[in-house]
């Protein structure tokens, strides 16, 4: 484990600062910054140019993004102010930081944002909400919404509930173990039988091990098809996962089963089979990967601050008789402080990434069309003007008349905002509910006051350690 020296007050520091305690990093914050305008805006527009880094040749400051995350991006905030750019491996980046220019690009009022994630990650989300834009978004996320209503989600969530308990109490006791992977495969075995109605021993195993393909692949600098590459080997995995989930559409709709497919399959010819196939494939890739993140960042606080956890046993325990699912997850409200904090300190999602479909502007300041705009929400949720004491693990900010998230909407954005607000956003809460529940009432668990997680942001943030842990079987 590394740990932080014991004369180091904030705890979560390396999430609010850079850290150059390591040699590269230092060395990174050496490297010339080259600052320039982005584009000179149109003659007589008063508009402001874009103000930013270029950084190395070609990489530009995508190193220091994917070492430091939410802590760069509040560090390029502070030299050009909430609008700005970076180039990023030979890509110039917009940055929207704060709630004004979040509200901007995220409402989208005169529709000169599209999505950009399909030019960030590749084609894995393709045919699915979040590659989505205008009609055609709206359109199937109407559509969509019977997926997630009260009946569906208590479908869904006793079945995860079950499974979580049921996996948990597999897990090694009184021996380290990282933390990272086995919580990954724990959303995978939690996963099938609520999703797809298999069950993960079997059938559910392979689509998962498919599914992580396609994740691991959406940080691949080199993007081409060639045999043994991760680029190739993920574009062969997302043709077999549609090909797979086509087939079992027509059996799922068919069933009277309580699984995501089998409700989406019922809602009729809407989307046609391929369409099912592929927004399946976008929620099994963004349930299984946001929310594994989430249940990382809970499980990392709760380990660092034995008091809520603590409190959180309780709630649990006094519910334990409780039948499985949507019910008895609601009754943990204290889980649910615990959770809001933790993935607002980190985010399992830390940008919103927007493409200009049209010359626009962004507070005043002029942005061409074509570009990539990173909406900056982890920055948000890190601001001291948005939150005392942003570094601090508070759950109670969430609390009663405190309520820090509602002093202003843009503030807390786990789930995005304006019309591409995740539509699983209580699914998601949910099953991270699920999954603390049934660490809570089967282990303890603690770290060391000095230890301090090594984020790294390469794709979604996770320990670059593994997050080492001793579980405690609770008598």
């Amino acid at each position: 484990m590394r740990t932080r020296p014991q004369n180091v007050v904030t705890e979560n520091a390396r999430l609010v600062e850079v850290d150059t305690s390591h040699w590269f990093d230092a060395l990174l914050e050496h490297t010339p910054l080259r600052p320039g305008p982005l584009a000179a805006p149109p003659a007589g527009s008063g508009l402001k140019p874009v103000i930013g880094d270029r950084g190395l040749p070609f990489a530009g400051l995508g190193i220091n993004t994917v070492r430091h995350g939410p802590a760069f991006q509040l560090q390029l905030m502070h030299r050009h102010g909430p609008v700005s750019w970076w180039q990023a491996f030979g890509r110039k980046v917009v940055a929207a930081s704060g709630p004004d220019a979040a509200r901007e690009v995220l409402t989208n009022k005169d529709k000169a944002f599209a999505s950009g994630w399909p030019a960030v990650i590749g084609p894995w989300f393709d045919g699915g909400l979040l590659a989505m834009n205008a009609t055609e978004h709206l359109t199937d996320r109407r559509l969509m919404q019977a997926a997630y209503n009260e009946d569906a989600l208590a479908g869904y969530l006793r079945r995860m509930a079950a499974d979580a308990d049921a996996y948990v109490a597999r897990w090694p006791e009184g021996r380290e173990f990282a933390a990272v992977p086995a919580l990954r495969t724990l959303s995978g075995q939690m996963t099938t039988m609520a999703l797809l109605g298999v069950p993960y021993e079997t059938e559910g195993r392979k689509v998962m091990a498919a599914i992580e393909q396609c994740i691991r692949a959406e940080t691949a600098l080199a993007r081409l098809r060639v045999p043994g590459t991760r680029w190739h080997r993920a574009h062969r995995a997302r043709h077999r996962l549609l090909t797979h989930l086509a087939g079992e559409v027509p059996a799922a709709r068919m069933r009277a089963g309580e699984d995501f497919l089998s409700v989406l399959s019922r809602l009729g010819d809407a989307f046609g089979t391929e369409g099912i196939a592929r927004h399946m494939l976008f929620t099994l890739i963004a349930s299984h990967d946001t929310t594994t993140t989430a249940a990382i960042a809970a499980v990392y606080f709760l380990g660092k601050h034995p008091e809520w956890q603590r409190r959180a046993r309780a709630e649990s325990m006094a519910l334990a008789s409780m039948p499985p699912g949507l019910a008895r997850l609601r009754g943990l409200g204290t889980l649910e402080l615990i959770v809001k904090e933790s993935i607002r300190l980190v985010s399992p999602s830390p940008i919103s990434m927007r493409m200009t479909a049209k010359d626009t502007d962004i507070l005043g300041h002029f942005v061409p069309s074509g570009h990539l705009v990173s909406v900056c929400t982890a920055v948000n949720q890190l601001l001291p003007e948005l939150w005392p004491e942003p570094h601090r693990f508070d759950p109670d900010r969430f609390a009663g008349s405190r309520g820090e998230d509602r002093a202003n909407r843009l503030a807390w954005l786990p789930f995005g905002a304006g019309p591409h607000k995740c539509i699983g956003m209580h699914f998601g809460m949910a099953k991270v509910k699920a999954t603390l529940d049934a660490l809570l009432r089967r282990f303890s668990w603690s770290f060391p006051a000095t230890y301090e997680a090594p984020w790294r942001f390469t794709s979604l943030p996770a320990p670059s350690d593994g997050l080492p842990v001793i579980l405690r079987e609770r008598a």
